[in-house]
């Protein structure tokens, strides 16, 4: 680009890509004053009015009572730590001596009253699988995205009423008498408990190892191994989940997706799932949640489920009722759809623009510094030419006065004066010496002038070789610095395309947690008003495939559209 009028583009930067409020403005058309926890809670709000009693529970975690009860998991977990490690101390300890039983003993029995009992530690998980929850009297597939014991209220995690505390010194009284099962490593339960209502699952899931896990528990499984740095594969006691017992909570595309592009899980990667552990609680400490952090492995439905669509209703109101709400579903996914193609093409034409203008830059850096270098070679051969030039007037100069001062010295030497050759002198043999030596000077000066212009040569041929040299060696650094800059907004554009991906996923996913919640609400209605059971799970509309194409340009009424202008 170039000219003034585009002067005002310079400082452009992508900021205004990942704005949020022009997301809220153009993708979900909410008013200047409005976001999405605003939203949000006007949903949650509706929902309660429709009889839903949790809303929360259907959005992600990104409302105020959703990190809350995050938070008080986390301390929930801290406090369970810290009391795993004080049982595993006390127990250690009850095996060397008798006092020190004796000790143990007498502190679970009498703790000190200035210290509460930590709660039980509470094992959070993003994988709930939707055949776990029974309603009364409804068949909802809903698919909830936390585990019901997360959600607990504050009052019933940091209970420090009496009866909770005497229930503390009974479960350690119970733990202390049991002492001798947490030594036990090949217990046939994991670390992870399983539900009452997977007991009868289990025959087809052993391991290897022996262990028998849950749907739940492989679900954690599969949650530790993508949330750890490692990377490494799903595993108990240190032997990777087979495929088919992923299959069981995953597609096949997932689960080769998990084999296939995580690491071999280390023998010490397992110490969580074979560790110790009493009523489905690790002894050893737990990973404390993350609020920012969501489960990249999508939750799957139970496809034996029908699908509901507008023709599985009997009324014409509520198919006209369903397909409205379809067709608004419908038209947001298009529209944000729409917005996030727009993101792509602002950003990729920004980069396109920065690469350019790294290019034409270059460019022209390069031909200043290449037409400008002959012009400094003619002013430093300017120089030396003025330099030797005056060198040789010194050198006349220099000329010219031994010549005189010999002619003087000769005169003098012959005894006469030369003002008055009437006059005689005594000449003596010092002046003679005088004259003989000015004579030499006489017969070297030329020698001695030619060798001081060879070397002032010398120095500016030095001089102009050091200069190419260093002429060179700046195109070099300008080809140095374009690839360098080039490879930065390379890396750059990397990244915030990464970061982009990952807004829309989120940004999706949020948007898909409304709409469960809304539609459950149509559920809720359709069950009241109708006084019976809508079996099956409500047909969503799919994400609208929104090619990228490099053709077409961004719409004027969009925000973004002055991105479109770099490429013009």
């Amino acid at each position: 680009m170039s000219g003034s009028g585009s002067d005002y583009l310079a400082d452009l930067s992508t900021d205004p890509i990942f704005d949020e409020a022009l997301y809220c403005a153009e993708a979900l058309l909410l008013p200047v004053t409005e976001n999405e926890d605003g939203l949000d809670n006007h949903l949650a709000m509706a929902a309660r009015e429709s009889g839903i009693e949790n809303p929360f529970s259907f959005l992600e975690p990104k409302t105020p009572e959703m990190l809350t009860s995050l938070s008080i998991m986390s301390l929930q977990s801290e406090q369970g730590s810290a009391a795993s490690i004080r049982s595993q101390e006390t127990q250690s300890t009850g095996f060397t001596s008798q006092p020190s039983r004796r000790t143990s003993r007498d502190n679970a029995v009498q703790p000190s009253p200035m210290v509460p009992s930590p709660p039980t530690p509470v094992r959070a998980s993003y994988f709930v699988d939707p055949t776990d929850f029974a309603f009364d009297g409804h068949c909802s597939t809903i698919r909830h995205r936390h585990s019901a014991s997360t959600f607990s209220t504050p009052n019933s995690v940091v209970s420090d009423s009496p009866s909770a505390r005497q229930g503390g010194l009974r479960k350690r009284l119970k733990r202390n008498t049991g002492l001798f099962s947490l030594f036990r490593k090949d217990s046939g339960t994991s670390t992870s408990k399983p539900r009452q209502s997977d007991i009868s699952n289990l025959q087809s899931l052993t391991l290897d190892c022996g262990h028998t896990l849950s749907k739940q528990a492989i679900r954690i499984h599969v949650q530790d191994a993508l949330n750890s740095k490692e990377q490494i594969t799903p595993a108990c006691c240190g032997k990777p989940l087979p495929k088919e017992v992923l299959q069981t909570v995953l597609t096949r595309e997932e689960a080769d997706l998990v084999k296939n592009t995580v690491l071999p899980s280390p023998d010490a990667g397992s110490l969580r799932d074979s560790g110790y552990s009493e009523d489905g609680v690790s002894s050893m400490e737990l990973p404390r949640l993350d609020t920012e952090i969501y489960s990249i492995v999508p939750l799957t439905v139970n496809q034996d489920l029908p699908q509901i669509d507008e023709d599985s209703f009997d009324s014409k109101l509520a198919k006209e009722a369903f397909k409205s709400l379809k067709e608004e579903q419908r038209e947001q996914f298009h529209r944000v759809a729409l917005f996030e193609s727009n993101q792509r093409k602002a950003l990729d034409a920004h980069h396109r623009w920065i690469l350019q203008r790294l290019e034409a830059q270059y460019i022209s850096t390069k031909s200043d510094r290449i037409r400008e270098h002959p012009t400094e070679l003619e002013r430093l051969d300017e120089f030396q030419i003025n330099a030797e030039h005056e060198l040789r007037k010194a050198h006349a100069t220099e000329t010219q006065n031994v010549t005189t001062a010999l002619k003087y010295m000769t005169a003098y030497c012959s005894g006469l004066n030369p003002t008055d050759p009437t006059l005689a002198h005594v000449v003596t043999d010092e002046d003679r010496k005088k004259l003989d030596h000015q004579r030499l000077v006489q017969q070297k000066l030329p020698a001695k002038q030619e060798s001081a212009i060879s070397v002032l040569r010398a120095k500016q041929d030095r001089a102009t070789k050091n200069k190419l040299e260093k002429q060179k060696k700046e195109l070099q650094h300008l080809n140095t610095d374009y690839e360098n800059n080039k490879k930065a907004e390379v890396l750059q554009h990397v990244k915030e395309t990464s970061r982009l991906e990952a807004m829309i996923q989120a940004r999706r996913r949020r948007i898909m947690s409304r709409w469960e919640l809304r539609f459950e609400m149509f559920r809720k209605d359709w069950e009241n008003q109708y006084n019976t059971t809508l079996c099956g799970r409500l047909a969503h509309e799919d994400w609208p495939e929104i090619t990228d194409d490099a053709d077409s340009t961004i719409p004027f009424s969009s925000s973004l559209a002055l991105y479109a202008q770099l490429a013009s």
